[in-house]
């Protein structure tokens, strides 16, 4: 390729050869037809029966006990075939395998998840598209106008963390946490996150100024989203970026000629990514709790905050929390204990946050002081711990600081829990 590039065009074509590891089946084997384990792209990329992958043996040379042994090998690792996964999801997979070990072993499952993946981008890309109005135009920077709510600052800011990341990586040749980085935006941010949070804000409930803010955010990351993708998914990329609108001026006839994203100081919301961070992480914590009573409907959340800041915070980021919180029917936020209503189950989220739950009437009261107990056992020998190992004479001078303060943190972080347990059981007591 170099002498006839050289040949025909005075150039060299390319200037670094990228050589990957052996490519191996899922057992770690050797590929090998007399195995039955030799996978063809084609196969994986169309997709390919087993009946079909039998009758490819009887194109070669080897012999009927040969034959045999591959044909089980084959029925014992596709039973059902090979699904059909497309160019995007292989190239995605061989791209996320490439973590700089000697071998690959080829799961065809794997292959078939990040098609899932890819089917995850355009539904949920098909899907955002109808939150933009069809006289919607773009407006003609990506810059943030400053108006954007925390949810919109706390995307914007891991798109630009995860543009950061990918350059960082390609630039290393890095190509499975380049591969990790975009996976990680697209599912666990924006479709997750995102996109089920931007619904309040563009219902018809929502003024204009709010809805056409998240739509503007909406559209940065879809349209900065796709790009980043584009290297390793070029086909469902492509797809999706054309019925994408344009911005003013930009006549960029495909992706692939677009400007790839990079990290920009306009997005970088620091103090917004902490904030929402922390309601994020309370949310999470208040689907566990829901779900470890078994809470699926006509769930209703208090939030206990005690600082005047963190109670701003979640009164501003209810509709938020709702929204992510599948089967939720309200959530309040509360300043006193006495506010909270008797017979619900709680959970620590910081030393100074806690979330509960109403399960008055849907559990049975002596099972839940039972693992109240518990739990307060496990929690108070953990503290006991803590206490003594600071309570130790040269604890100030042989112990690191920042070791020092992950034990502090933590002993406050116990010491809420004691707090939490203690009265979620003296709760359940009462109502017997």
């Amino acid at each position: 390729m170099v002498m006839l590039g050289l040949k025909l065009t005075d150039q060299m074509p390319f200037r670094e050869v990228y050589c990957h590891a052996m490519i191996r089946d899922a057992h770690g084997r050797k590929m090998s037809k007399s195995l039955g384990n030799v996978i063809d792209p084609l196969d994986v990329i169309q997709g390919c029966e087993l009946e079909k992958l039998h009758a490819q043996l009887l194109e070669g040379n080897l012999d009927e006990k040969e034959i045999k042994k591959a044909k089980e090998g084959q029925k014992k690792d596709f039973p059902k075939g090979i699904p059909q996964c497309g160019t995007d999801a292989l190239r995605f997979a061989l791209c996320a395998y490439s973590g700089g070990g000697r071998d690959i072993n080829l799961e065809i499952l794997r292959v078939e998840g990040y098609r899932k993946f890819c089917n995850k981008i355009f539904n949920a890309t098909k899907f955002a598209m109808l939150k933009l109005d069809e006289s919607f135009v773009p407006q003609p920077t990506a810059k943030p106008t400053g108006k954007e709510s925390l949810v919109e600052k706390w995307i914007l800011h891991k798109l630009n963390v995860a543009a950061k990341e990918l350059n960082a990586q390609m630039t290393e040749r890095n190509f499975m946490m380049a591969t990790t980085a975009a996976y990680n935006f697209w599912l666990y941010e924006l479709c997750d996150v995102y996109i089920e949070a931007m619904k309040p804000m563009t219902d018809e409930g929502a003024s204009v100024e709010k809805r056409r803010s998240a739509q503007e955010t909406l559209y940065t990351c879809l349209d900065h989203g796709l790009r980043l993708l584009h290297p390793f998914m070029p086909f469902v990329t492509e797809e999706l970026w054309q019925r994408l609108p344009r911005r003013p001026n930009d006549s960029t006839p495909s992706i692939m000629l677009s400007k790839f994203p990079e990290s920009c100081p306009d997005f970088t919301f620091d103090e917004a990514e902490k904030q929402f961070d922390l309601v994020f992480s309370a949310l999470k914590t208040g689907r566990s709790l829901a779900a470890s009573y078994s809470l699926q409907n006509d769930i209703q959340f208090f939030i206990f905050a005690q600082s005047d800041a963190d109670a701003a915070l979640f009164k501003s980021q209810v509709p938020t929390i709702v929204a992510l919180t599948k089967g939720c029917k309200s959530a309040k936020v509360v300043r006193e204990l006495k506010d909270i209503p008797e017979g619900c189950g709680a959970a620590v989220v910081t030393p100074t946050v806690a979330i509960h739950t109403l399960v008055r009437g849907l559990v049975d009261l002596d099972v839940e002081i039972s693992k109240c107990d518990k739990k307060l056992d496990v929690v108070r020998l953990a503290y006991q711990k803590i206490v003594k190992t600071e309570s130790q004479a040269d604890y100030e001078q042989n112990v690191p600081e920042n070791v020092r303060t992950a034990n502090a943190d933590k002993r406050k972080t116990l010491e809420a829990e004691i707090a939490t347990l203690e009265l979620s059981k003296e709760m359940f007591a009462n109502l017997q």
